[in-house]
């Protein structure tokens, strides 16, 4: 009991210390929220005047043309968001096969992740006859790996490669921003 005494003691004498450090607390991040609010309502008025300008059926190149918007800041937007996704890895290939022999079926497989560039992993994953599987990742970086690749590693990378979506025009990769606006 008189050590519980005690701890109240040193509890009640740093008390006031707390509630003040709390307090400040509280005023730093009501004063972050204000901000925040106010950036937030610029955006929205951004944003529903751009949207206002576009609502009406007209042209995003004249409007980039014109002095009503700042033409140069929305293509570097655009660029870099070309530049992001460019690195993504949205090209895949898989290949399932069989890794032991006629017994089994088609457990293994070899699944390629890549980007634009050709960089990305394949990952593999050899099933055994008794459950046991073994799965291993290698980097790709151009197309190549610095590891011995399997050939269904080398056909997994090859399908990630092939073109999926045809473009109008034939393209098969994205166009640049700056393409776009041109045309």
């Amino acid at each position: 009991m008189v050590e519980m005494d005690g701890l109240m003691n040193e509890l009640q004498g740093v008390f006031p210390e707390v509630i003040l450090a709390g307090i400040g607390l509280l005023v730093v991040l009501g004063f972050w929220m204000m901000v925040l609010t106010v950036q937030v309502r610029r955006q929205k008025r951004s944003i529903q005047r751009l949207e206002s300008k576009l609502g009406k059926g007209e042209e995003l190149k004249s409007l980039l043309e014109s002095d009503q918007i700042d033409g140069d800041l929305v293509i570097a937007h655009l660029e870099g968001i070309h530049t992001r996704l460019s690195k993504l890895k949205g090209r895949m290939g898989l290949v399932r096969y069989n890794a032991i022999g006629e017994r089994a079926s088609d457990l293994s497989f070899s699944l390629a992740f890549l980007d634009e560039n050709k960089d990305g992993i394949v990952i593999s994953s050899l099933s055994g006859s008794q459950g046991v599987s073994y799965n291993y990742a290698k980097p790709i970086q151009q197309g190549i790996s610095s590891y011995r690749l399997s050939k269904e590693e080398h056909e997994a990378i090859a399908q990630a490669l092939q073109p999926t979506i045809e473009m109008e025009d034939g393209d098969n990769a994205s166009p640049h921003p700056m393409e776009v606006i041109q045309k």
